[in-house]
């Protein structure tokens, strides 16, 4: 408990002690005495280690500073220092906490030294102050302390420490929760203000805590989760970048699956053409085939004919008549023949004529094609100029132009080398572009916070001039009313007041002109004052001695004076001493005795001690030696009777005779009297011998002294010395009062001067408005500055962006012109269009430049063969005229020979005729069959030559087609149709696995190209896909490289994406399957290890815990509500404490509260799921209050039950209406003692429940005024509550005495000041001990 509490040279306490009696203490004085100041100066204080003004005012204002308590009123000197510290008691000790303060004039701050100690402060202890009286320097502290105390390095190291000491096992946040209330209930008449919020906030931070290691413990495991979380956000954000990969990937893979898909399927179906060519051709051919050996089986049938016809020509011809007749049938067989030939050269020439038309006519139709594909050519041709002159690449266009392309690859390479590198320069401009744009977009901003910042500063200057005219106002009215006080003053005398106008706007330097004038009327006083105190004080002491002195003479003796060296206490030692022992001898004469009870008293016999047997001096037979009987450390002057021997003539005893008291031998008297000589004169060979004339000797010492009359020496002396001394007391006595009376009499002048300089000096005009308006202008001229700052700094802000967009220009300006492009994002999209344009023109039209050469080329192989035909068709003509006119000569000659030759022979002529003629005919058909055969041949070798063709181009087709069918293959096998989201993934999978072979390749093939039939899949759009795809995967390599390789490679014209985890090669897909399964299990993981985490909160020690504690919390109100119903006003007025859940929280809350409590085992599985609901409510409301920093505070926050709760103080007023809340309303109709009663009761019952936790603690309550308003019946009933909470007390008031019934004791401090209120406060202590009070006298001034 508190023991004692000091203040050493802090405002006007310069060295004072306050004991408090069974750990309480009340301070009362008057207002102003200092007795609030010393509750600041030392508690909470000394506990909280905090120097904040509003921390350390009873009122909670930062008017009166820790730096003005020690440079303020009290203070003399630049610098000073001071100690406060307070002491405790404890089964082990003592234990002493405390602050040493220094501060200066030239500052506003202070620096403390925080101590804590077992030493008590006291002279045989820890003194605070050194040999000169002077505070202790942090050093000599130091060394003051050594082992037994330590001088903390920081006010947290000593608040900590003071915490674990007095106060183990109440957190930190416990702590702050014990000084907020001590501080509350410190404040003075805190009946007036009632704030329920805080009321229920400090009653529930009484509340038992939960256990910490159980939060550090469940802290651990949600730190946990925390780190898993946030590797969950780290694989969150590879999900996103992998998505964002996979879709460039996804979009690549489908176009080249597309393109890829689409050559088999072309590759296929040239295939499937040229299969038919070739089945076609193969079939003409075998035809062609069977019919040259259906001819040759013809002529040979032609050639038996021949035989047998020839053979009967033969014997017609060798008949006689044939051969007489032989020239006839010559000439009509040469006249056939001329008619065969002739007839046969005309079918050869309409033939050829035939021939020649037709293949003029083709030749006319190719014509047409070339002219049709000039054309063509032509158009697309011009259009690729305009297109070219839109994108700057006519030069290359005019090249290509200016005669017709020979080489179409080289040319398409050439065009396309062209078109990427002008893409490339777009593509650079474009990001000048960007770069330009996002430096202008900066530039604007900068120049829209440079207008926001600039009508802030104009803002800022007309509060500034509004300030400014508003200060001159105050300053002004603030001149008028000084001017006016000034003049109204009587004792402030200023010889200049117009000073005072001039001093007006420091406050400093006004303060020092009222001062100065000040300090003239109070040192005139203050020297007045001190010298009539002074003499007032002297006269109180004097009569105080006096009167005691008096007290003394009426109920003993007067002895003589003592000497400075004796210690020992008499009234408990035995014997007497000389003059108590001895009366005169009736033969001593009159005049004769004051000399000889001078010589006595002089030579120190007189006062000596004598022993009950006269022994002051034990002697050793063995040595010699001997020692005192005194005790050790105690020094008197003894009579040693044994010390000489007795003297041959007359002695002591023959004037001086022992008195019969009991209390010494008398011999042992006698034997002292008679060792000293006695004679007239003092004799001259005696060692110890008195003279009756007043010498004495004493050995070597010897002297004189006489005395009016005697005093000691016999009953009748002494009582007549009593007399005289009382009547003389008494004059002095009433001399003392008159003297008192007319110092009293000036003082009460004195104060009365004071108390108008006092009055004067209270009444100085405020400058509150003043300071008020100047703080205002201050304020207005920082926010200028700051404004005019923020400006400049915007203004450079701008110039900057200004010199960035400079740059970029030319940067852009620079690109532009040397690519020959706009600056415009606009119109370099329209060159970006029209490239693209350009590009696909210039591809159709080499395409189509390409098919005008083939077209051309066939054109020139008709003409010749148009012109080759022609020329033979006039041969053939020239020949069937020449043939038909021999025919005509010979048929001439054969008719004018017939008409002359017999009928015999002419029919054997007609019948060999026939037989020449069917011979003809059949060597006609032979040579017809032979032609057909030669024709046929050439027919035959031409379609051989096509069969051969077609085979190779159908094995070459092949080829082509498993080529891209192994392509194919190769991609859908790979990873691109998972990471293009092919539709029926599955199925195209088994088809393909299904079997090697083209046709699979081909369906699937055919899959991919129905499933896509719009994607865009020209080189273009491959390009750009890829281009996307490899900047993806650039920005990805660095946000991926933790979890996966990433790597894009060229397989012949196709860049493969591929990534490496865990040592495994997949897609992008894949990957981005792996990413999500992984934050997905990550996710699984941490909800399961949060239910897990719940699930022990709600089975194990944490739940029991909580619900013990809720438990504890309904137990400690209902003893709290058990002590409030011992109180109760005179008018009835009880209170009372009701623990409810809050009303702002859910429904559920009650609930959840009630499952907590029952037993875990009989929870179902919707309990459970309600109380996780709960739990994850809660941690997510803490989560997003964002309050706490650590899970610990997260959790403490969490499971804080008593956040779910609020306290309601209940009022019953005795009228019949029962419990009512105490609402501002009601605690507004109630009287001031009851609104006492109804606030410090339930602050009482917060203090006692936080000290509940820690038995050992100090039970310190700080009350400012104690009790304003209460009647005395109800502080007796609030004091025995205070008693029985076992509460120490340290209370200030300027009334109470607190001397009831019911408080068991309490050590009070009266304040003592001088009644010009800058003397040094001092203290009168009393004690109330339960039934009287007593005073302290050795604290009385």
């Amino acid at each position: 408990m508190p023991s004692r509490a000091g203040i050493l040279n802090v405002w006007r306490y310069y060295d004072e002690v306050f004991t408090f009696h069974d750990g309480r203490l009340l301070l009362r004085g008057p207002n102003g005495s200092g007795k609030s100041k010393a509750l600041e100066l030392l508690l909470p204080f000394l506990f909280d280690a905090n120097l904040r003004a509003s921390r350390l005012s009873t009122f909670g204002t930062g008017e009166r500073t820790m730096h003005w308590n020690l440079m303020g009123e009290g203070a003399s000197g630049t610098t000073r220092v001071g100690y406060v510290w307070l002491e405790f008691a404890r089964p082990s000790g003592w234990f002493t906490c405390g602050a040493r303060l220094q501060a200066g004039s030239h500052t506003t701050t202070v620096n403390p030294d925080y101590f804590t100690t077992d030493l008590r402060i006291e002279p045989g202890g820890l003194s605070l102050v050194n040999d000169l009286g002077m505070p202790l320097t942090s050093k000599a502290l130091a060394e003051r302390l050594g082992e037994r105390g330590t001088v903390h390095d920081s006010a947290t190291a000593y608040r900590s420490t003071i915490r674990t000491t007095l106060f183990p096992g109440l957190s930190e946040q416990r702590y702050d929760a014990l000084i907020m209330a001590l501080l509350q209930l410190r404040t003075p008449k805190l009946s007036q203000r009632l704030d329920p919020a805080l009321l229920s906030t400090l009653l529930s931070r009484a509340l038992p805590p939960l256990d910490q290691q159980e939060i550090a413990d469940l802290a651990e495991g949600f730190e946990r989760l925390d780190a898993q979380r946030e590797r969950l956000r780290s694989l969150d954000a590879e999900v996103d970048a992998a998505g964002e990969l996979a879709r460039r990937q996804g979009t690549y893979a489908q176009r080249v699956l597309r393109a890829s898909a689409g050559k088999l399927i072309s590759a296929t179906t040239e295939l499937d053409r040229l299969s038919e060519q070739a089945k076609a051709t193969a079939d003409e051919y075998e035809k062609a085939i069977a019919r040259d050996a259906e001819l040759e089986r013809r002529q040979e049938e032609l050639q038996g004919e021949i035989r047998r016809t020839t053979a009967r020509r033969d014997g017609l011809t060798d008949s006689d008549t044939y051969r007489a007749g032989r020239q006839l049938d010559d000439l009509r067989q040469q006249t056939e023949r001329a008619r065969n030939d002739a007839q046969r050269t005309a079918g050869l020439a309409a033939r050829a004529v035939e021939q020649a038309a037709a293949d003029e006519q083709t030749l006319e139709t190719a014509m047409q094609s070339v002219q049709r594909a000039e054309s063509v050519v032509r158009r697309q041709g011009d259009e690729v100029r305009q297109a070219a002159t839109r994108v700057d690449l006519l030069v290359l266009t005019d090249e290509l132009l200016r005669e017709p392309i020979a080489d179409i690859p080289q040319a398409k390479s050439l065009l396309r080398a062209s078109v990427r590198s002008r893409e490339s320069q777009i593509q650079q401009l474009g990001a000048a572009v960007d770069a330009h744009e996002s430096a202008v977009v900066r530039r604007r901003e900068a120049e829209e916070e440079l207008d926001h910042a600039r009508g802030e500063l104009d803002q800022a200057q007309q509060d500034l001039a509004a300030a400014d005219n508003e200060r001159d106002l105050a300053l002004a009215d603030l001149m008028s009313r000084l001017a006016t006080w000034a003049q109204d003053c009587r004792e402030l005398v200023f010889t200049s007041p117009e000073m005072l106008e001039e001093q007006a706007e420091s406050e400093s330097e006004l303060h020092n002109v009222i001062a100065a004038a000040a300090t003239v009327v109070t040192s005139d006083v203050a020297a007045k004052r001190t010298t009539a105190q002074a003499a007032l004080d002297a006269l109180v002491s004097s009569r105080t001695v006096l009167q005691e002195e008096l007290v003394e003479l009426d109920v003993g003796e007067l002895p003589p004076s003592a000497p400075p060296y004796r210690t020992v206490d008499r009234t408990t030692a035995q014997g007497a001493p000389l003059w108590q022992l001895v009366d005169f001898a009736p033969s001593v004469p009159a005049d004769t005795r004051p000399r000889l009870e001078a010589a006595l008293q002089a030579s120190g016999l007189l006062d000596a001690w004598i022993t009950p047997t006269g022994d002051a001096w034990i002697h050793h037979a063995a040595d010699g030696h001997g020692s005192w009987l005194r005790p050790a450390g105690d020094h008197d002057t003894y009579a040693d009777p044994t010390g000489l021997a007795p003297v041959a003539g007359p002695s002591l005893a023959d004037v001086l005779t022992p008195e019969h008291d009991g209390i010494v031998d008398e011999d042992a008297v006698r034997r002292l009297l008679a060792v000293v000589a006695i004679a007239d004169e003092l004799p001259a060979d005696a060692l110890v011998a008195i003279g009756l004339d007043g010498t004495w000797r004493m050995g070597a010492l010897t002297g004189s002294w006489e005395k009016e009359a005697a005093a000691h020496i016999g009953g009748a002396a002494r009582q007549q010395a009593r007399e005289r001394r009382a009547t003389e007391i008494r004059a002095e006595l009433a001399d003392i009062a008159a003297d008192s009376e007319a110092r009293t009499a000036e003082l009460h002048a004195l104060q009365r001067r004071l108390d108008l300089l006092g009055a004067e000096l209270a009444s100085v005009p405020s400058r509150d408005a003043l300071d008020e308006t100047t703080r205002l202008l201050a304020q207005r001229q920082a926010e200028v500055n700051a404004a005019d700052g923020v400006v400049h700094s915007r203004m450079k802000t701008v110039e900057q962006r200004e010199s960035q967009v400079a740059a970029a220009l030319r940067s852009l300006t620079q690109l532009a012109a040397e690519a020959r492009l706009p600056t415009q994002r606009s119109a370099l999209d329209e060159v970006r269009i029209a490239l693209r344009s350009f590009s696909d023109l210039a591809e159709s039209w080499l395409d189509g430049q390409a098919e005008l050469n083939s077209t051309c080329r066939q054109a020139d192989e008709l003409r010749t063969r148009a012109e080759r035909s022609a020329v033979e068709a006039g041969e053939r003509a020239g020949e069937a005229a020449e043939d038909a006119a021999a025919h005509e000569a010979l048929a001439v000659r054969l008719e004018t020979i017939e008409s002359s030759v017999g009928q015999d022979y002419r029919e054997l002529l007609d019948e060999i005729g026939r037989l020449r003629t069917t011979l003809e005919e059949l060597g006609q058909a032979q040579d017809e069959t032979r032609d057909l055969r030669t024709q046929l041949a050439r027919t035959i070798g031409e379609l051989g030559t096509r069969v051969e063709t077609a085979t190779a181009a159908h094995e070459q087709a092949a080829a082509a087609r498993d080529a891209a069918a192994a392509d194919f293959r190769k991609l859908a096998t790979g990873t691109f149709p998972a990471d293009s989201k092919l539709p029926n993934l599955a199925a195209f999978v088994e088809g393909l696995a299904a079997s090697d072979g083209v046709r699979a390749s081909l369906d699937a093939a055919r899959l991919v190209a129905a499933a896509w039939q719009n994607i865009p899949h020209a080189p273009s759009h491959l390009a750009d896909a890829v281009r996307r795809l490899s900047e993806s995967v650039h920005e990805c390599r660095e946000s991926l490289r933790s979890r996966a390789d990433l790597d894009l490679e060229t397989d012949d014209d196709v860049q493969v994406f591929t990534a490496i985890v865990d040592g495994l090669r997949v897609g992008a897909a894949e990957l981005l399957q792996i990413l999500r399964r992984d934050a997905d299990q990550s996710r699984q993981e941490i909800t399961d290890q949060e239910r897990e985490l719940f699930d022990r909160t709600l089975t194990g020690d944490t739940r029991r815990h909580l619900a013990n504690r809720i438990r504890q919390a309904n137990d400690l109100v209902d003893q709290m509500n058990t002590r409030l119903q011992q109180v109760r006003t005179a008018s009835k007025v009880a209170v009372q404490l009701v623990w409810q859940i809050a009303p702002e929280l859910s429904a559920g809350t009650k609930a959840a509260r009630d499952l907590l409590l029952k037993d875990p085992a009989s929870l179902s599985d919707n309990d459970r799921e309600s109380l996780h609901r709960f739990l994850r409510d809660r941690v997510e409301q803490a989560r997003a209050d964002d309050t706490a920093t650590t899970w610990a505070e997260q959790l403490a926050q969490v499971f804080d039950y008593t956040a779910w709760h609020h306290f309601v103080v209940k009022v019953d007023r005795g009228s019949g209406d029962g419990w009512q809340p105490l609402t501002r309303k009601l605690h507004g109709a109630l009287s001031g003692g009851e609104k006492a009663i109804a606030l410090h009761l339930p602050l009482f019952a917060v203090v006692a429940a936080h000290y509940q936790t820690v038995p050992t603690a100090p039970r310190v309550i700080l009350l400012d005024e104690v009790f304003v308003g209460v009647d005395t019946a109800n502080r007796g009933q609030v004091f025995a509550l205070l008693a029985a909470l076992d509460l120490d007390l340290m209370l200030t008031s300027d009334h109470e005495w607190c001397t009831y019934a019911e408080l068991p004791g309490i050590g009070i401090h009266q304040l003592v000041t001088a009644a010009d209120g800058d003397d040094a406060v001092t203290t009168a202590r009393f004690t109330w001990d339960g039934h009287r009070l007593l005073t302290d006298t050795a604290d009385l001034p």
